[in-house]
């Protein structure tokens, strides 16, 4: 998910650029204030409230390591679901600069391309506020990291091998959510979901800088398949962003939280509504 990289076509975009955009690199095409003002107030039910960081109602106080295991497809709008690969993802206890935090570790294996995506999120389970976001892809060198100080957002990353290290930092009005580095879902299933649930919560988007207030909203319950021969009642969540697409999640409050998740990912990353491709997640 090159910020500097030019848009391809449909198909590159599914094979390649659609890697770097599940791992949030999410770069980068600005959009006028008419068109963010448009979405905003068509994506979120009136009187949303914004949540954030230290909010009593919002806290992994009860998350458990686990170790989960997803497949999953690639679809262009119509067209035939193609296997991509396999996901894994498991969480730990850790420590960090010597507080106790959890590490949640993914890794995407596709298949065909023989590519491995690296993604290391480490958190306060207390309150989901982030300490650390380390990212690597196997084929091109590209490596990303994010430290997210009590004031100050530093990220590091080098687009590609031998490419010169970049680093950029600003200094926020507030703690931020990692939702788009690695914690996804399972930032959803932490928040406190209930039928009607709607709010908006703040994550740090790395391709502008700044935070992008994603709007959440519970659709309802479902029981879905929770791998072989399994099933599970989740809540189904949306995250309908505004420049990255539709997300939806069934999370559940117990391990592995993430059950099975649908992205549509869009043509631009400028707010189109246009789907260039699906990728549907579901446990092996």
């Amino acid at each position: 998910m090159s910020r500097r990289s030019s848009r391809r076509e449909v198909d590159a975009f599914l094979r390649s650029r659609a890697l770097d955009r599940q791992s949030n690199r999410m770069k980068t095409y600005l959009v006028s204030l008419s068109a963010v003002f448009w979405f905003a107030i068509h994506s979120l039910p009136a009187g949303s409230p914004r949540v954030g960081v230290g909010d009593a109602g919002i806290t992994g106080s009860q998350l458990r390591p686990y170790t989960n295991l997803w497949k999953f497809t690639q679809q262009k709008p119509g067209g035939v679901a193609e296997q991509g690969g396999t996901w894994s993802d498991s969480l730990e206890s850790t420590v960090y600069n010597g507080q106790p935090a959890m590490k949640r570790t993914q890794i995407a294996n596709y298949e065909k391309k023989g590519i491995k995506l690296t993604f290391v999120s480490v958190f306060d389970p207390k309150t989901m506020k982030p300490f650390s976001f380390d990212y690597s892809r196997s084929d091109n060198g590209n490596v990303r990291r994010v430290d997210f100080g009590s004031e100050t957002v530093i990220y590091r990353h080098t687009d590609s091998t031998g490419a010169k290290p970049e680093e950029a930092r600003v200094k926020l009005d507030r703690n931020v959510f990692d939702f788009y580095g690695g914690m996804y879902g399972l930032l959803i299933s932490t928040l406190p979901l209930a039928d009607g649930y709607a709010a908006e919560i703040p994550a740090f988007d790395t391709s502008k800088m700044a935070i992008d207030w994603v709007p959440v909203r519970v659709k309802g319950r479902e029981t879905v398949p929770a791998g072989a021969g399994k099933k599970t009642e989740t809540w189904v969540v949306e995250t309908p962003t505004k420049l990255y697409g539709r997300m939806t999640w069934w999370v559940t409050k117990e391990p592995p939280y993430v059950i099975k998740a649908v992205l549509e990912v869009p043509k631009s990353e400028g707010g189109s509504a246009e789907v260039a491709a699906i990728l549907t997640y579901t446990m092996a």
